[in-house]
């Protein structure tokens, strides 16, 4: 089965590229504006890198072959992580202001019979806001991805991140120094010369980049050929409460389908997975009128009403990780679907996606701005493959259990939401493992965190005597630098890290401490502290060591923390 990536009815655009090994550039001038990063793609993945990258402080410009950004309503459900991601670039809020316009939060998602009418054959992915409340200061959030990508330019130009719509990378080369990028104006044909420290290849499932530096990815595989149907019609008279899910999951003897709306269910796409005529769909095979059939035998709705196809997209279901993420040399690097598809049940593409920028951004703005090696680089595959792996079997154990309905085929066990969202941890990579155990399993509890080095700092509410005694979250501290908590106001870490030769936040947090107080005297019960001990926190939010106090050695044990994560 071959993947797919088309969109038919309204012209087909075909996708397939690849990268001419023997292009000739001699002629073609270096432009003499630097980007320490480059970035191919500029969706949602490609974005969020040169947003995060400008918030560390590091200038990127990112090429792609589209006109602009999102134009259809592709599913984007925003899980925990991400939010929490978002946050720290102060961008949540108002993603949430948008969201609620259209979705009850809390709602989940159903699989029923069909969307009107249909019996509901299970509830999933529901939350209890108290429940989350306790792990994290986020909500999920849904969010079309057309509504949150020009948010998200808007916000790339803020922080300085530059983006180039129809242009295409079609060449680079990879140099001791640097890499060589090669770009086409799409509506004049010219061509530009860049040179940058970094690549970072965000282009997609068929990315070419993979395919040039002969990077092979392996999982389960394909597993089905579908179809999207973007439409406008308007389903408010027959939705009732139905209308606040996100999505909802149908099976029923014709067709095997699902739905995001959006508008309260004047528009949105429909995903059909297999009818009971077809079990795949070849590009250029579905007209606007079997669409429309799909879409009555999906709804249940038995009236004629005025529903207008606005496109037709053909995509592959696939579970997929690459060997690793980078290229031989370290300069070039896969994001996103690039290094992992990964099936949409669960909605954890795109966030992984997402997540997987997070882990590379502040390691690429130490290193371009000259606080740590290259070598920390590495830490990014070694981090993130291990993750996205257990992401990707969880995301299709979910396809398996609720979409295939053949549970006969081998699949792990669920593990809950919470846990996949926010609990993932690093098992090896930038942190330090000889002063605490850790633990060898890449998921934990957030209800239970360990609090082991590679483990995601977990979140307590604090009060800010000093903005009104404002509620505060450990997790809203994690800003552009390390951060070191003590539970001990006092403490001598505190001065340890002021001495240290790049900026490191401290705070010592107990229930009577300033401006920041433990008021609930939560903090160091959940994070594990006596009054010697003290968490030294990476700018993603995940702990780089813990340790005691050594009678006056606590400047010299920082400074070799750091000199092994960075120089080591």
């Amino acid at each position: 089965m071959e993947q797919r990536d088309e969109t038919i009815l309204k012209g087909a655009q075909r996708t397939k590229f690849d990268f001419d090994k023997n292009f000739d550039h001699s002629n073609i001038p270096l432009k003499d504006e630097k980007f320490p990063v480059i970035i191919i793609g500029s969706s949602m993945v490609g974005m969020s890198l040169g947003v995060l990258l400008g918030y560390y402080g590091v200038k990127s410009i990112s090429f792609d072959r589209h006109p602009s950004t999102a134009i259809h309503p592709r599913a984007a459900l925003f899980l925990l992580r991400t939010i929490e991601i978002f946050r720290q670039l102060g961008l949540a809020d108002f993603m949430e202001q948008e969201s609620v316009l259209n979705f009850d939060l809390d709602a989940g998602m159903l699989v029923i019979e069909s969307l009107v009418g249909g019996k509901v054959l299970m509830r999933i992915q529901e939350s209890d806001p108290a429940k989350t409340a306790e792990v994290t200061p986020a909500k999920r959030l849904w969010l079309t991805q057309n509504m949150f990508e020009p948010l998200l330019r808007t916000e790339a130009h803020r922080f300085g991140a530059q983006q180039k719509f129809s242009t295409n990378v079609v060449h680079y080369e990879e140099q001791a120094d640097g890499v060589v990028v090669i770009v086409q104006d799409l509506e004049t044909k010219k061509y530009f010369k860049y040179k940058t420290d970094y690549l970072v290849a965000t282009d997609g499932g068929r990315s070419a980049t993979r395919k040039f530096e002969g990077i092979e990815w392996r999982g389960p595989g394909i597993q089905s050929n579908n179809i999207s149907v973007n439409f406008r019609a308007d389903l408010t008279p027959y939705l009732g409460s139905r209308a606040v899910h996100g999505v909802t999951y149908i099976t029923n003897p014709k067709i095997s389908a699902g739905f995001r709306l959006e508008g309260a269910g004047k528009a949105g796409f429909m995903i059909v997975n297999s009818t009971k005529d077809r079990q795949e769909f070849e590009p250029d095979s579905v007209t606007a009128d079997e669409a429309k059939q799909y879409f009555y035998d999906a709804s249940g709705i038995k009236a004629e009403i005025d529903i207008q196809v606005d496109s037709v997209s053909y995509w592959t279901a696939a579970a997929f990780n690459a060997d690793h993420y980078s290229s031989k040399r370290g300069r070039v690097f896969l994001a996103g679907d690039a290094a992992h598809v990964v099936p949409p049940t669960g909605g954890m593409g795109g966030n992984t996606g997402i997540q997987d920028t997070y882990n590379l951004a502040w390691k690429l703005a130490y290193v371009v701005q000259g606080k740590a090696a290259p070598n920390l680089l590495k830490t990014y595959s070694e981090e993130r493959k291990p993750t996205v792996e257990c992401v990707m079997q969880q995301a299709y154990s979910r396809l398996v259990n609720r979409v295939s309905g053949d549970k006969s085929v081998p699949h792990e066990k669920e593990l809950p939401d919470i846990i996949c969202e926010i609990g993932y941890r690093y098992v090896n990579g930038a942190f330090i493992r000889s002063t605490a155990p850790v633990a060898s399993e890449p998921w934990e509890d957030p209800h239970a965190p360990t609090v082991t080095p590679g483990s995601r700092i977990p979140h307590v509410m604090l009060t800010d005597h000093a903005n009104g005694d404002a509620q505060v979250s450990t997790l809203d501290l994690v800003k552009q630098n390390f951060i070191l908590f003590t539970a001990d106001p006092s403490s001598p870490w505190l001065a340890a890290v002021s001495k240290q030769n790049i900026k490191i936040d401290a705070y010592g947090i107990s229930k009577d401490s300033q401006p920041l107080a433990d008021t609930a005297d939560k903090f160091a019960k959940t994070l594990k502290l006596d009054s010697k001990e003290a968490i030294l926190v990476r700018p993603d939010g995940h702990i780089a060591w813990r340790g005691s106090s050594e009678d006056g050695q606590e400047q010299s044990t920082v400074a070799s923390v750091l000199q092994e994560i960075f120089w080591g």
